[in-house]
C-alpha cells in the first residue's frame, strides 16, 4: 500500500460489519467476467438437441457445484442449496418448456426462467426467501457458462486489495478468495447472507451497507477496512494505518484449535457451560464440533423450504431429521417447528401483511394450517423412534394455549402412529420465549413444557418494538438496554424455579462482549454459529462465576443501554482484557 505523503486527509464512512476483521489495502472493483446472453431462436428440428445440451450443462454445474460444497467445509451447506435448486424438478421442467414452448436457445430459456424465479423470491418477506433469490441468480449463470463454454472464474485482482461490488453471490466470495484479499465492501448484503456467510468462513473482514458505491470510491484509492467497529477509511493517514497493522497483527495469532477442541468449557471456578451449535447440516455440525461444540441448540427446520409453498413431503423431512439426528449422535439436536410467515408457506399470490413481524406466522401459521402441522410433527415423532436425542421446539410462543393446542395434536398423532403399527418416540417438547407476553407468562410455560429457549434476536426486537435490519431505527436497537437483561434474568429465574433446562441463543449467546452477563444471569447452555465457538470458550475459561453475577448487578443498574456498554468495556479493559481480541472491546454494539 502506498504511504509516500506523512499526512493524508482521511475520509470515514460508516457502514455494517458482516465478517469480523480488519484489511488494509487498495480498492479494486470487482469485474467478473459474465456471460451475456441474448435471446436465440430455434426451430422444431433443434429441440430435442438444445434440451440435450441443457441436461449435460446441468450435469457439469452439479460438478462442480459439488467439488465446493466439498471446498467449503462448514459453509458448504451454501453450495448444498444450490444443488437442491439443480435438482428441483419445476426449475428443470419449466425452463424445458420454454425450450418447447417459446423455441428458444437453452442459454436463453434459463436466464428467462431464472429471472422469474428470482423476481418472486426477491418479494417475498423473510431473509432466507430474499437469500434464495442470489442462489438461483448464481446457479443460473453457472449453468448458462457452461452451455456457453464460458469461463466466469478467471478475474483476479492483486493480493490484498480490498475488493468492491454492489452486491455479491456466493461463488463471487469464493472467487475473490482466490485473489487472497485484504477485505470485501458491498453496497447489499446483511449478516445472514450467504456471502456473508462464506466470507466469514474464509476469514475475510467484510462490511456492507454503503450507499451509492460507485461513488464513494476510486480504483486505487488507499483505504482501511474497519470490520470491527463498522467503518471504512479511505485515504489513511500514517498513525491510523500503523494502528490497524498491530490490530490486524493481533488478530492473525494462530488458535490452538486441537487443544480448544479436546478442553471442556469450564469456567475458572469449575462450573461447565455446554456450548451448542446452529447447524442445519452435518458438514456444518462436524465443523462445530471439532471446534468445541457438543449437540445442536437449534436446527431451523424451514432451511428445508426451498420455495415459497413448497412445504417438504413427510418422506423428505423425515430423511432430514433422521440425518442430522445421525451426524449429531447422543449430543441431541432440538428442531424448532417451521418459522415462517404466509408468503413462504403458500404459492398462491398472498395479500402482503401490514406488519409481518406481528402477522400470521410462526406457531400461529403451523396451528392455523393444522394438516401442515400436523405432518411435521408426526414426522418428528417417527424420526425420535430413531434417535431418541430429538427434541421438539416450538417458535413465537405467546401463552399456554399455544402449548396445550400442540400437545393435543402430538397425542392425537401418536394415537395415530400407534394404530397403524408405525414406531415413534416422546421427543421432549420446548419454547422459544422471544415476545413480551411469554416473557412475562414464564413460569407458567416453564411448568408446562420441557425446555425453554431463550431467542435474543428476537426478543430485543419485540421488546423494544425496533426492526434491527431498517437502517433509519437500527441505532435504536440496544442489546444492552435495561428491559433486556431484566427480562432474561427474570425469564432464567422461571426456568430453575421449575427446574427445567434453558439454552440461549442468537447473536448474544455468540458474542464474548455478552456471554459474561448470560452467565451472571445463570445461563449454563449457549447455543451459536463455528465461527463464534472459539472467542466464547476462551472468554468462559477465564472468568468465574462469581465475577459474572458481580458483573451483572452491575450492569443492571445502569439507567440506559449506552451506560451499560461503557461500564462492560471498563471492566473488560481493567480485568480481562487478555480474554478478548482487542478490536471486540474497541467496537461499538448493539
Amino acid at each position: 500500500m502506498t504511504t509516500s505523503r506523512s499526512k493524508t486527509s482521511e475520509r470515514r464512512i460508516k457502514a455494517a460489519p458482516v465478517s469480523r476483521g480488519v484489511g488494509i489495502g487498495q480498492i479494486v472493483f470487482l469485474t467478473p467476467n459474465s456471460t451475456r446472453v441474448q435471446r436465440g431462436d430455434i426451430d422444431d428440428s433443434q429441440i430435442e438437441t438444445e434440451i440435450a445440451r441443457f441436461h449435460l450443462a446441468i450435469d457439469a454445474a452439479k460438478l462442480k457445484i459439488n467439488r465446493l460444497a466439498r471446498e467449503q467445509n462448514s459453509t458448504g451447506a451454501v453450495f448444498g442449496a444450490h444443488l437442491l435448486i439443480v435438482d428441483e424438478s419445476s426449475f428443470i421442467t419449466e425452463i424445458e418448456n420454454a425450450i418447447r414452448m417459446r423455441r428458444v436457445t437453452a442459454e436463453w430459456a434459463v436466464r428467462l426462467i431464472a429471472e422469474h424465479k428470482r423476481k418472486r423470491q426477491s418479494s417475498v418477506e423473510g431473509e432466507s426467501f430474499r437469500e434464495k433469490a442470489a442462489d438461483i441468480a448464481d446457479v443460473a449463470d453457472r449453468i448458462i457458462s457452461e452451455l456457453s463454454g464460458a469461463s466466469p472464474g478467471e478475474w483476479a485482482a492483486p493480493p490484498e486489495s480490498i475488493v468492491v461490488a454492489r452486491e455479491l453471490r456466493p461463488s463471487n466470495v469464493v472467487l475473490i478468495a482466490k485473489s487472497f484479499p485484504a477485505a470485501i465492501i458491498t453496497e447489499r448484503g446483511g449478516w445472514t447472507s450467504h456471502a456473508s456467510i462464506i466470507a466469514r468462513d474464509l476469514k475475510i473482514p467484510m462490511i456492507s451497507g454503503v450507499h451509492d458505491i460507485e461513488s464513494a470510491f476510486a480504483e486505487h484509492d488507499n483505504a482501511i477496512v474497519d470490520a470491527l467497529g463498522g467503518e471504512i477509511i479511505v485515504d489513511p493517514d500514517i498513525d491510523t494505518i500503523e494502528k490497524f497493522r498491530t490490530i490486524a497483527i493481533e488478530r492473525a495469532a494462530p488458535e490452538d484449535r486441537s487443544t480448544a477442541s479436546r478442553n471442556s468449557c469450564i469456567t475458572r471456578d469449575g462450573t461447565e457451560i455446554a456450548i451448542r451449535a446452529n447447524a442445519e447440516s452435518h458438514t456444518a455440525y462436524r465443523t462445530a464440533r471439532a471446534t468445541g461444540a457438543r449437540g445442536i441448540g437449534l436446527f431451523r427446520s424451514e432451511s428445508l423450504i426451498q420455495t415459497p409453498g413448497q412445504i417438504p413431503t413427510e418422506d423428505e423431512q423425515l430423511e432430514a431429521y433422521s440425518a442430522i439426528a445421525d451426524a449429531v449422535g447422543e449430543d441431541g439436536v432440538k428442531i424448532r417447528t417451521f418459522d415462517i410467515g404466509v408468503a413462504q408457506f403458500s404459492a398462491a399470490e398472498v395479500t402482503a401483511e401490514n406488519n409481518p413481524s406481528l402477522g400470521l406466522k410462526s406457531i400461529r401459521l403451523s396451528l392455523s394450517n393444522e394438516e401442515y402441522f400436523r405432518t411435521q410433527i408426526r414426522t418428528l415423532l417417527r424420526a425420535s423412534a430413531e434417535s431418541a436425542q430429538i427434541e421438539i421446539l416450538l417458535p413465537m410462543i405467546t401463552g399456554l394455549d399455544e402449548i396445550w393446542r400442540t400437545r393435543s395434536l402430538i397425542e392425537s398423532e401418536c394415537d395415530a402412529l400407534s394404530e397403524k403399527g408405525i414406531p415413534f418416540g416422546q421427543p421432549r417438547l420446548g419454547v422459544m420465549i422471544e415476545v413480551p407476553s411469554a416473557v412475562m407468562t414464564a413460569p407458567e410455560i416453564a411448568q408446562n413444557v420441557d425446555f425453554l429457549c431463550l431467542g435474543t434476536n428476537d426478543l430485543v426486537q419485540y421488546l423494544l418494538a425496533v426492526d434491527r435490519d431498517n437502517e433509519s431505527v437500527a441505532d435504536l436497537y440496544q442489546t444492552l438496554h435495561p428491559a433486556v437483561f431484566r427480562a432474561i434474568k427474570f425469564v432464567i429465574s422461571a426456568a430453575d424455579e421449575a427446574g427445567k433446562s434453558l439454552i440461549v441463543c442468537g447473536e448474544m449467546a455468540g458474542s464474548a462482549f455478552y456471554v459474561p452477563l448470560l452467565i451472571g444471569a445463570g445461563a449454563r447452555e449457549l447455543s451459536m454459529n463455528v465461527s463464534s465457538i472459539q472467542n466464547v470458550r476462551k472468554l468462559i475459561s477465564g472468568i468465574t462465576i462469581e465475577d459474572a453475577e458481580r458483573l451483572l448487578e452491575h450492569v443492571m443498574h445502569c439507567k440506559t443501554g449506552d451506560t451499560a456498554e461503557a461500564t462492560l468495556r471498563e471492566y473488560y479493559v481493567e480485568n480481562w482484557a487478555d480474554l478478548f481480541p482487542p478490536d471486540l472491546l474497541n467496537a461499538k454494539h448493539r
